[in-house]
């Protein structure tokens, strides 16, 4: 073959079922982010023209004065604190709770090992709302409601997590763990300078779904706190659409909501990748 030979070039081939099925998913995929789609072109509307009729999708004048309405009319920033924390400390509970607790059941071996992890299995098919009442008698017995332990210590472990990271732990081979042995090293060390560093894409999927799990939070919270200082970002809007008078502003409304939904979005974006990579990655061995 001639060095200056040109490439061959493949030409991409569509069926119509390819297009059919990209069509639908594009179709569905738009009906399903529509609410955020108007909620983000009304957050920019002047407040005259949010209550028009018939209502418009774009806005004729572009403004930002719905978000100075709702960032004034309450405390955002604090609720905004709350929501990090909150969301941060429980993130990080679960998932280092979950790497402990994942190791103990794919790597140790002790009596009873299955028999307790088939019981935090089992926990999974209890719905929160049946051990709401219990969670709510502890924490106000403890002094914890309106607190930052209120919002968060209830939720620092997760059954879902121990058995996302344990079906993972489980893919690695065994014969690694008895090497590391050999070599001196202890469970410790092995967990966190090993199989942890392994496991990066399993361990970010598992904390971006405790993030947002998190994050969008509204019936604990709203129980929970009592003061304005201690309102996450969700509570404070529910109570500045009732705070608000003549009507809810729905402008500043649709501001507010967007300002809850961009930390969200963020960190989506941020560990799309290894979210994907994760999902793809968990095995699931028994």
């Amino acid at each position: 073959m001639a060095a200056g030979t040109s490439r061959r070039s493949f030409p991409i081939k569509f069926s119509v079922q390819d297009v059919f099925v990209h069509a639908l998913l594009l179709l569905i995929g738009l009906l399903v982010s529509m609410p955020i789609i108007i909620a983000f072109f009304t957050s920019f509307k002047l407040p005259t023209q949010v209550i028009t009729f018939p209502p418009q999708l774009l806005p004729d004048t572009w403004s930002t004065q719905n978000y100075q309405n709702a960032w004034a009319a309450t405390p955002f920033g604090r609720y905004l604190l709350n929501s990090i924390i909150q969301s941060g400390v429980i993130t990080l509970g679960q998932v280092v709770f979950s790497i402990l607790a994942a190791y103990a059941f794919s790597i140790l071996t002790f009596p009873g090992r299955n028999q307790l992890f088939y019981l935090v299995l089992g926990s999974l098919m209890v719905p929160f709302e049946l051990v709401f009442i219990p969670n709510y008698q502890t924490i106000s017995r403890l002094g914890w409601t309106d607190t930052y332990a209120g919002l968060t210590v209830p939720f620092l472990a997760s059954a879902f997590g121990v058995f996302m990271l344990r079906q993972f732990f489980l893919t690695i081979p065994k014969e690694l763990h008895d090497a590391a042995q050999i070599d001196g090293t202890g469970n410790w060390r092995y967990l966190w300078q090993i199989l942890v560093p392994l496991s990066k894409g399993s361990i970010g999927a598992f904390a971006i779904f405790a993030f947002l799990s998190a994050w969008n939070q509204y019936l604990w919270p709203l129980i929970i706190t009592r003061t304005v200082e201690m309102r996450t970002l969700q509570i404070g809007i529910r109570f500045f659409m009732t705070n608000v008078e003549r009507g809810a502003d729905w402008g500043a409304v649709m501001a507010g909501s967007m300002i809850a939904l961009f930390p969200a979005l963020l960190a989506f974006l941020l560990a799309q990748q290894q979210l994907v990579k994760g999902i793809a990655m968990t095995g699931l061995k028994g």
